[in-house]
């Protein structure tokens, strides 16, 4: 009898170590299937540009797991276009210490460093991105825009020339390429990269001003007039410096009544410089030599 009560209790024992093992079995694969999910709900948010509640989802899978790369980069990622820079590098900072090896998060922290105009620091991100992957043509031109914050022009332009390179029809990267050009003085082929990049993508914000400053730049006025007049037209977001750079082109002609016309235009419409040149040259008794066109891209 003895016997038979000691077997009994030994299987007793046994059922309950396999109950245990189950249970822990049961909730991981529940735990798991909880990450995927969310993961997953997340991601289809996220795509949907739906991204307050991708960052909730996110959120919700790190709940489960938060180690998980993959929600973590979802969650910066999220905060990044949400234009939470400053919470999406945080994030990117976590995930970093989970895989460090990863040029999308490399890319990713240094194009958020950008928007807070931390140009250093997303320079030293862009080169880990490169180092890791040097064919992605979108971190050369991230680098490049960096490089021409910080005024190294000539870096920016190693850099777009990379960028198009790997992507010919990169119109973004020509265009400011052609920005870097035209600060160093190089209008003509500034100009150049400004009319090809229009032709790849006519849409291109700033083309037809950038295009009327490099023949500015060349004193080419007559024609720098023109373009000026034609950006005015369409009054869009470069109106005042359309104004204040035709008043610039109308002054270096002897055209001062127009000049000063355009600048008090500018004026009204805030454009710092255009106050001060209207104040200096546009009274009668006001003899005062005017300097060179600062020509801004």
């Amino acid at each position: 009898m003895k016997k038979l009560v000691n077997k009994l209790n030994m299987i007793k024992k046994f059922v309950f170590l396999v109950a245990i093992v189950l249970g822990f079995v049961s909730l991981s694969f529940s735990q798991n299937d909880s990450l995927i999910y969310f993961l997953e709900e997340a991601q289809k948010h996220y795509e949907n540009e739906k991204f307050v509640s991708a960052m909730k989802g996110y959120k919700s899978a790190l709940n489960y797991d938060e180690n998980s790369f993959e929600a973590l980069m979802g969650l910066a990622d999220s905060q990044h276009k949400l234009e939470l820079f400053a919470q999406a590098i945080e994030t990117y900072d976590q995930a970093e210490k989970i895989k460090e090896n990863d040029a999308e998060l490399y890319f990713n922290r240094g194009a958020a460093k950008v928007f807070v105009e931390d140009y250093r620091k997303a320079i030293k991100d862009f080169d880990q991105s490169i180092e890791l992957n040097p064919d992605f043509p979108d971190v050369y031109y991230y680098r490049a825009y960096c490089y021409g914050a910080l005024e190294r022009y000539r870096n920016a332009i190693d850099d777009y020339n990379k960028a198009i390179e790997l992507k010919p029809n990169y119109a973004a990267a020509i265009y400011n390429r052609g920005a870097a050009k035209a600060e160093l003085g190089n209008f003509e082929e500034g100009m150049e990269d400004f009319e090809t990049a229009l032709n790849k993508d006519p849409e291109l914000q700033n083309g037809k001003i950038n295009i009327a400053l490099s023949k500015l730049g060349m004193k080419q006025y007559e024609e720098a007039i023109a373009g000026l007049t034609e950006v005015i037209s369409k009054r869009d977001d470069n109106l005042a410096r359309a104004y204040f750079y035709r008043g610039e082109a109308h002054y270096e002609v002897d055209k001062k009544d127009e000049a000063c016309e355009d600048w008090r235009k500018a004026a009204n419409l805030g454009h710092e410089q255009a106050i001060k040149n209207a104040n200096s040259f546009c009274e009668k008794d006001k003899t005062k030599k005017k300097s060179e066109i600062d020509i801004v891209f």
